[in-house]
């Protein structure tokens, strides 16, 4: 497989980000330059099915030679002119058929190695994708267990704060109480008034003392 283009050659890690980051750039390198991709992720049976071919071709060729061998020397011709073109001939034409049938599989190869370097490249860039997704999702649930867990600790915060004003609040709050309630009594305290006579007091005074 061709190093860039094969989406099992992304090494597991456990941050999402740098497996997208791998992925995306094989997958450039493999789109860069198609031609080593494809190369390197040629049919390695490929050889195989043209050494075949060729040798199907030469002992076809090989057979249609022995029988203008033949022919000619049925005929009285064999080793002469006319033997010697038509031997050129044939050779010539099992020739050409053994260079086209061999560029055609090497072309099917070629081509089937290309769309395999794509597919790997389209399926590394995908796996990028959902890798780079992964991230983005598990930012987003850490952002949200993190504003979760703030809230919580601000509200034990407020709860304490709560909790220690109404201790240290709860002595003058008495003391309010118990000061109001003494303003609202009558005067208890035992305190004397002093008699101030006016010109009234003398005169009734004056009338309760006159001979009757």
């Amino acid at each position: 497989m061709a190093g860039g283009a094969n989406p099992n050659m992304v090494q597991p890690t456990a941050n999402p980000f740098m497996r997208a980051s791998t992925a995306n750039q094989q997958a450039l390198n493999t789109y860069s330059n198609p031609g080593a991709a494809a190369a390197n992720m040629m049919n390695p049976y490929n050889q195989q099915v043209v050494d075949t071919t060729l040798r199907d071709v030469g002992q076809a060729s090989q057979m249609a030679m022995n029988n203008l061998d033949a022919q000619a020397q049925k005929a009285g011709a064999f080793g002469g002119s006319r033997h010697g073109i038509a031997m050129a001939e044939l050779g010539k034409g099992y020739q050409q058929q053994a260079l086209d049938k061999v560029g055609a599989l090497r072309q099917q190869g070629y081509g089937q190695a290309m769309n395999n370097a794509f597919n790997a490249a389209s399926g590394l860039q995908n796996a990028g994708q959902q890798a780079f997704n992964m991230g983005q999702a598990v930012n987003t649930q850490q952002m949200q267990q993190g504003a979760m867990q703030q809230q919580m600790m601000q509200n034990l915060i407020n709860a304490t704060k709560g909790q220690y004003g109404g201790y240290t609040g709860g002595p003058g709050q008495g003391l309010n109480t118990l000061l109001q309630t003494i303003s609202g009594q009558p005067n208890m305290t035992g305190q004397t008034s002093q008699f101030q006579p006016g010109l009234f007091n003398y005169l009734q005074l004056g009338a309760s003392m006159a001979p009757r």
